[in-house]
């Protein structure tokens, strides 16, 4: 292979990797340096988000999404279920913390670390997140438990 080929691959794989880095978002533990939001001021202020949760298999809340209802982004996912009251949250929060140990609020954020909400998750769960627009995210189905043997 010649220097002009390979040359050329490699630019081809530079610029692939550079497009899916860009469309992306993530979910990340709150640092020691912002103000930490609570499961307990997210429960408190439900009001002031559009509430999704998702689960890994039947019906069985595994995950919490907090959508803020005063900006102008949205997050979207096909296997997430709007929660409507207060009831309905402290129901999938109680079943949460029931089936899963280390759960905790981390922020989702967008390719450019745009805040756009809350995850109240398991968190070793990896939860692809992809760009759709500027103002929203498509937040993945969850991944299955893994099977019994």
């Amino acid at each position: 292979m010649n220097i002009n080929k390979l040359a050329g691959i490699v630019i081809l794989i530079f610029i692939f990797i550079m497009g899916c880095l860009g469309t992306h978002g993530k979910i990340r533990a709150q640092t020691g340096t912002e103000n930490k939001m609570t499961l307990a001021e997210l429960r408190e202020n439900w009001e002031e988000y559009t509430i999704y949760y998702s689960g890994r298999w039947d019906s069985r809340p595994a995950a919490i999404m907090f959508d803020p209802k005063n900006d102008d982004k949205k997050l979207v996912g096909d296997s997430w279920h709007k929660i409507e009251d207060q009831e309905t949250l402290s129901e999938a929060i109680s079943t949460i913390k029931r089936w899963y140990d280390s759960v905790r609020v981390d922020i989702i954020e967008g390719p450019d670390n745009q805040f756009f909400g809350y995850m109240y998750y398991p968190h070793m769960l990896y939860i692809p997140i992809k760009m759709v627009d500027e103002r929203t995210l498509y937040v993945s189905t969850l991944p299955p438990p893994p099977s019994r043997r």
